[in-house]
């Protein structure tokens, strides 16, 4: 066809499928292979996996189904070992900060927040009951959400163990992907 492939103007702007390119593009390394290829790996467990994340050398991923296995832990992110889990939760969301791995589930009869300074050895932490979705680490703070509750689908901790039910914006589900 007639189409513009590939171009590059005076500037040195670089256009893919344009003939007005309006910056230029860097390139770094192998960009062929980067997040292109992908690897299937067996997990530790048939479990129904939520979430996962990288802190202190270890990856960590939690688990919305199982027996007590509902943690698992790899150093490389290729060999798995199940870790029991504090507490049969449906365990939605994990993250690492300040030393600490934190993982929150949006079911469960009483603490729906669970911590482990070392992705292996958990314990359950007092919360709210909502149901809890997701939580992160940044500036010093835990943040965690909620897709149920009436004004409280917030809360927050700085040491990921003591958490403060907060005012959310409004009563949205609030989740993250």
């Amino acid at each position: 066809t007639n189409a513009t492939m590939f171009t590059v103007n005076a500037n040195g702007n670089v256009g893919i499928g344009s003939t007005n390119p309006g910056a230029r593009l860097e390139v770094v390394g192998d960009i062929i292979s980067k997040g292109t290829e992908w690897t299937s790996r067996t997990s530790a467990a048939d479990n129904h996996w939520q979430s996962v994340t990288y802190g202190n050398g270890l990856f960590v991923a939690v688990s919305s189904s199982g027996s007590s296995n509902r943690v698992m832990t790899s150093p490389d992110s290729t060999n798995w070992t199940t870790r029991t889990s504090a507490a049969d939760r449906g365990w939605n969301s994990v993250t690492y900060g300040n030393g600490l791995f934190v993982a929150v589930a949006n079911s469960g009869s009483t603490n729906r927040v669970m911590t482990s300074p070392d992705g292996i050895t958990w314990t359950t932490r007092a919360s709210t009951l909502n149901a809890w979705n997701s939580v992160t680490y940044g500036n010093g703070l835990f943040v965690a959400v909620s897709y149920a509750g009436s004004g409280n689908r917030v809360m927050t901790s700085p040491d990921g163990i003591t958490w403060t039910t907060r005012t959310s914006a409004t009563d949205n589900r609030w989740v993250s992907d």
